[in-house]
């Protein structure tokens, strides 16, 4: 009898060790979810979401929100690796749909989809899409707030021109933005796009300085390089504006 006691004893010792193993490992199992899930959460916390970064961002180009009615004229010079320079002034009317290009025998005028006045050698298609080049570059960011514009939930974080930065995405029909919005000013420095993301071929932009129009900042110059073989194509420089 004592014997079997203590086969008894022995086996209720036995069980609550193997039950008191399992509660342990099933306890650290949900303190480490837990720490997980902690710090998952705080990430998330530190990367705001995208229509956050692109609103500080278009607070600090537009605080007052004049693009939409943006009225003036630019003078720009191009200045590429392999040519003359190449001087225009621009007219923008955002009130009336009015875009106007005056260069060198190269004079195009557009009232909303009309095209009123186009280079011999252009089509009223070619002359709409070099006004909506215009359109688009120089009214960044604030033009990623157009309808359609398929901005992506998440937010990267990258140096660009050694600056930190948060990465912005867009992605259109025949290529991909990337838009650079440093962390710090909430200014955008730059922009790249592919036309064949998997093998990274496409152009990076990189802007400098800042020109005022009414309270708006806008960049003074871009320069442009290919990726990923870092080719110079050339600089657009904004001289004046009134």
């Amino acid at each position: 009898m004592i014997l079997e006691y203590r086969n008894f004893e022995g086996n209720i010792n036995a069980n609550a060790i193997g039950i008191f193993d399992i509660m342990l490992k099933k306890m650290l199992k949900y303190i480490l979810l837990t720490v997980f899930v902690a710090n998952g959460a705080v990430l998330n916390a530190q990367i705001p979401s995208a229509e956050s970064v692109l609103k500080k961002a278009i607070q600090y180009h537009d605080p007052k929100n004049q693009w939409n009615s943006f009225s003036h004229e630019m003078t720009f010079v191009s200045e590429r690796p392999n040519g003359p320079d190449r001087n225009s002034v621009v007219t923008i009317d955002n009130n009336r749909g009015f875009f106007s290009l005056r260069e060198s025998n190269n004079d195009m005028e557009i009232v909303m989809e009309d095209c009123k006045q186009m280079p011999a050698d252009k089509t009223c298609d070619q002359v709409k899409r070099t006004r909506n080049y215009y359109l688009y570059l120089w009214g960044l960011p604030m033009k990623l707030m157009d309808e359609g514009t398929a901005l992506s939930p998440m937010v990267s974080e990258e140096k660009f021109n050694d600056r930190d930065c948060y990465v912005l995405r867009v992605d259109y029909d025949q290529d991909v933005w990337f838009y650079y919005i440093d962390k710090n000013s909430n200014a955008m420095i730059g922009y790249m796009f592919y036309k064949d993301e998997p093998n990274q071929k496409g152009e990076v932009i990189y802007l400098d300085g800042e020109v005022k129009i009414d309270q708006m900042r806008i960049p003074k110059s871009r320069k442009w390089y290919t990726t990923p073989d870092n080719k110079f194509l050339g600089t657009d420089i904004l001289t004046s504006s009134k």
